[in-house]
């Protein structure tokens, strides 16, 4: 069953406004992608179809991102037109097997079913059944108008939705950040600092130069880390009056340099959400950026030495940060992938979320069913290849905190490594944090897992 669902609230007047760096960067010389990013929420009880009809009226009515084409003006300039009515499809589908089981080649196939993105719909839905009392929902946005954060506020809002509640108003739409981002111009502080930073800065890091315009991305699973060794992170990262983003964005990079004393500046990836001012958290849109860490990793420095350094590299990126889009004239590569080194830390795993199992039910009044959050299987491997894009990197680290301590995974390209070639660069970094966890004060060449 194919239907399709209507905004509740159409807005007056429809609006054309630019891309941001990132939205141009995913346009696709064929007009397809399958770079897309789901919102999933699992329905335990009496589900009501026509009340899910309501809650995605709604969001289609809040989000603009949910009303969004892109496409070409007059001018031959990529722009996004915001309609002031919005559809979106919602397909329904019942299954034999258990949800667990079938889960991991659900969002497998969603994210190889490309969306037409010169003047297409970049938002469709899925439901699908368990049983009569057993139902999932996927949400599926292409990355162009959806990025992982703007995915949690989706399932918030549907959970708050569902349960009768008027979620914030939206303060600011994913147009107002394409503009605002558009408008930044580099002062010469920030001019002069790039350039000085990235001049003789290593950013292949020994990995080979991707030279096609596609990847097919491979994803194996990161090794999990228990609670206790998370734990101890989090300490170390508070003793040096940083972060865990900052430890995990030390593992990497000791993990590609192994302490070797020329081994001089590197430049790092990392994933920001630009979330940072309140009036874009609940925006639903692609507001993914990067941000180059210039980090000094020769002379075989201890790790807490070398996170001192990350600490010190995230604050002079942060003072003279840019949109990536405005520093690409200053890099020596200016087209995807721009750092062959990516650490994007994922958002952490909702409080309550269980990991793959049975799931006793959930029943709200009456036994109306009630949306809960669902663990993400680790390691779905692709298998279509999708255009590079700024956030791509030739390996990209990307860990998350689960319920049961730190997992994730690992991105390489097929036509650069083999997946137990990528697999295996995720077991070095994770061994290595492993061994950070109980001797910080070691040298970065004694921490690396030789290469095999």
């Amino acid at each position: 069953m194919t239907a399709r669902v209507d905004a509740a609230a159409p807005v007056a007047t429809a609006r054309t406004c630019p891309v941001s760096f990132p939205q141009e960067s995913l346009w696709p010389p064929s007009g397809l992608s399958a770079i897309n990013v789901p919102a999933v929420l699992r329905f335990r009880g009496t589900f009501d179809v026509g009340h899910l009809y309501q809650v995605l009226g709604v969001l289609v009515g809040r989000h603009e991102a949910l009303r969004t084409v892109l496409g070409r003006n007059a001018d031959g300039v990529l722009a996004q037109r915001i309609a002031p009515t919005g559809s979106l499809p919602l397909e329904a589908a019942r299954h034999r097997g258990t949800l667990e089981y079938v889960l991991p080649r659900l969002l497998l196939a969603g994210s190889e079913r490309p969306f037409r993105l010169d003047g297409g719909p970049l938002a469709r839905a899925e439901l699908h059944g368990f049983g009569p009392q057993d139902h999932l929902l996927i949400l599926w946005m292409h990355h162009a108008v959806s990025d992982l954060a703007a995915s949690r506020v989706v399932v918030e809002e549907i959970k708050q939705l569902w349960a009768g509640a008027q979620p914030a108003p939206v303060r600011a739409q994913m147009a107002d950040f394409a503009v605002r981002e558009r408008a930044v111009r580099a002062s010469a502080a920030q001019r002069d600092h790039w350039v000085s930073a990235l001049r003789s800065a290593d950013d292949l890091l020994g990995l080979p130069v991707a030279t096609g315009t596609e990847h097919l991305a491979l994803r194996p699973s990161l090794p999990l880390l228990p609670k206790e060794v998370l734990e101890s992170l989090e300490r170390l990262a508070a003793r040096h009056r940083t972060t865990l983003t900052a430890v995990l964005a030390a593992a990497v990079v000791a993990a590609h340099t192994g302490g070797r004393a020329d081994a001089g500046k590197v430049v790092l990836g990392l994933t920001m959400s630009n979330r940072e001012l309140p009036r874009f958290r609940s925006t639903v849109g692609c507001l993914t950026d990067q941000l180059p860490l210039v980090v000094d990793a020769g002379g075989n420095p201890t790790f807490g030495q070398l996170l001192d350094r990350v600490r010190e590299a995230l604050l002079d990126a942060y003072d003279h940060r840019l949109p990536l889009g405005t520093l690409l004239p200053l890099l020596g590569r200016q087209r995807p992938p721009v750092f062959a080194v990516n650490l994007n830390f994922l958002p952490p795993s909702p409080p309550g979320t269980r990991p793959a199992g049975p799931y006793p039910p959930v029943l709200g009044s009456a036994g109306a069913a009630v949306p809960g959050e669902v663990e993400f299987p680790y390691g779905i491997v692709k298998t279509r290849p999708d255009p590079w894009w700024l956030g791509d990197a030739v390996l990209a680290y990307r860990p998350r905190i689960d319920g049961r301590g730190l997992g994730g995974e690992i991105e390489g390209d097929a036509a650069l490594h083999s997946v137990d070639a990528v697999a295996r660069h995720g077991q070095r970094f994770s061994a290595l944090l492993a061994k950070v966890a109980w001797n910080p004060g070691a040298t970065v060449g004694s921490l690396v897992v030789p290469r095999g």
